[in-house]
């Protein structure tokens, strides 16, 4: 073989070999090339999942943390109306503020009224029941029972249709027969702070032209006044009336309605009835009359105090005038004969 043709067939061999290293080359690189391409899709899958793994790790973070937040802020909001429900017993089970604080009211703990106790009233330093509307009577307290020292207690004290002061009530000396009264109250005592005369009563010399209008035998008596009020707090007046005859020595209570027209008579007395025993004239008047919401529902009572004769216990007449309708005895015949 000539030296021409062995150059010839080595040039040969070595084109056949770059060949091979090209295609080799180029397998090694689409290999290459095909793993780069799966790691990255291996990748993006890989931080999808991850993402996706983080996202929803997130959100369950988040709902459970409202959840804890929800859970807490309910917690708190018990734990706050406990509080509250906590003060309103401890204020309920305290004692009270009196109104209108009088300079000389006593501030010591043994003149306070508890708002759980049952409500007291006094008239005249006895005791008068408020359960019903109808003649009361006054009670004395036995001084032998050692319940006498629950009416030792702070009043809120009423007259001449306005709250006077609060003061310490304290028991007589022995009246008799085991018996005493509570002393340094006023006419009215209310052992409750609230406002037992919630609007405004007047008071006039004269009767009312819609009441005198409505009345005509009204122009019968010589003697009038008038105690002008709203009773069952709807807004408009009703009148009651204390008429008085000197000629015949008649006198009466009447009450009528915000039109002027007369509800009914709720008290009287004929002169027979008292000039025998007295030598002065006698006439029902306005000492014979309160106003007040007796048994603080809003409504304030008629409260009369019924003449009596010697010796025989204190008659107070408790009437309600609510929605046109007048509960308690009416047309009341007193007397000062025993």
């Amino acid at each position: 073989m000539s030296d021409a043709e062995r150059k010839t067939e080595v040039s040969n061999v070595e084109n056949n070999i770059n060949e091979e290293k090209k295609e080799s080359s180029k397998k090694i690189i689409g290999t290459l090339g095909n793993f780069i391409l799966t790691a990255l899709i291996a990748l993006i899958i890989g931080t999808g999942a991850l993402a996706y793994y983080l996202v929803n790790s997130a959100r369950k973070d988040l709902e459970n943390n409202t959840n804890l937040i929800l859970n807490v802020s309910q917690n708190e909001a018990d734990q706050e109306a406990d509080s509250i429900a906590n003060i309103i017993d401890t204020v309920v089970s305290d004692v009270t503020t009196p109104q209108n604080t009088s300079s000389n009211a006593n501030k010591d703990a043994s003149t306070i009224k508890l708002l759980n106790e049952d409500l007291i009233v006094l008239y005249n330093g006895l005791v008068l029941k408020t359960d019903k509307m109808e003649e009361k009577e006054l009670q004395y307290i036995d001084n032998s029972n050692d319940f006498k020292e629950n009416y030792v207690i702070t009043y809120y004290n009423y007259e001449n249709f306005s709250f006077k002061d609060s003061k310490l009530g304290t028991l007589s000396s022995q009246i008799f027969d085991g018996v005493v009264k509570v002393e340094n109250v006023g006419k009215i005592a209310i052992s409750e702070n609230y406002n037992a005369i919630p609007r405004e009563v007047k008071v006039v010399n004269s009767v009312p032209t819609i009441v005198s209008d409505n009345n005509d035998k009204i122009k019968n008596y010589d003697i009038t006044k008038t105690i002008i009020a709203d009773l069952d707090g709807n807004g408009t007046d009703e009148y009651i009336l204390i008429l008085a005859n000197k000629s015949t020595g008649y006198s009466k209570i009447m009450l009528a309605d915000s039109k002027g027209i007369k509800v009914d008579d709720l008290a009287y007395i004929e002169k027979s009835k008292w000039e025998s025993v007295t030598n002065e004239e006698y006439y029902l008047s306005i000492s014979n009359i309160e106003v007040i919401d007796i048994d603080n529902d809003g409504i304030m009572e008629i409260l009369i105090e019924l003449p009596k004769s010697d010796g025989a216990s204190t008659k107070i007449s408790l009437l309600k005038y609510k929605t046109g309708e007048l509960q308690g005895k009416a047309n009341i015949e007193c007397s000062l004969l025993k």
